[in-house]
């Protein structure tokens, strides 16, 4: 089943909106992470849409054809092929799972629902409106940043 939102949706109203094929589930998790709407697992583009595989047969103007194995390399190219640039502003602003937008939460309603030392530790916390999925920044996210940064994309 996969996760289609439009890709206009007030959060990011120009930002391109993907379809990926279903043997990158890794390559949509990080354009999720940056705050693309990717959706995913994908067999063909929907209009509007810009469709990323592996696979040379599906070549097409709305269709962008990676080559490398890595997700993050894969991630780099894709962005290059479609002359788009990440915005740090929209870092973890998707939940990884539904591809949705996050909507920031009171602290107060997620009392119980994350691990302790981390609700004393944080101030900030974003809730997926699908799933009901609690995200924070922690260490996790420096680590993706760190990732990133290394592939030369901002985060």
């Amino acid at each position: 089943m996969s996760s289609r939102t439009s890709g206009t949706d007030s959060q990011n109203h120009s930002l391109p909106a993907f379809d990926v094929d279903g043997m990158l589930g890794h390559l949509a998790k990080w354009l999720r992470v940056l705050g693309f709407d990717a959706a995913y697992p994908c067999k063909a583009p929907s209009p509007g849409r810009t469709f990323i595989t592996a696979k040379r047969i599906a070549a097409g103007s709305d269709t962008i054809i990676v080559e490398d194995q890595d997700p993050l390399d894969q991630l780099k190219q894709a962005l290059e092929h479609a002359g788009i640039s990440t915005d740090p502003g929209l870092f973890l602003s998707r939940c990884l799972l539904c591809n949705v937008p996050v909507k920031e939460v009171p602290r107060d309603r997620i009392a119980g629902r994350v691990p302790e030392l981390i609700f004393q530790a944080l101030t900030k916390f974003n809730e997926c409106p699908r799933c009901g999925r609690v995200f924070w920044e922690g260490s996790h996210a420096e680590r993706m940043k760190m990732r990133l940064q290394k592939m030369g994309l901002p985060s």
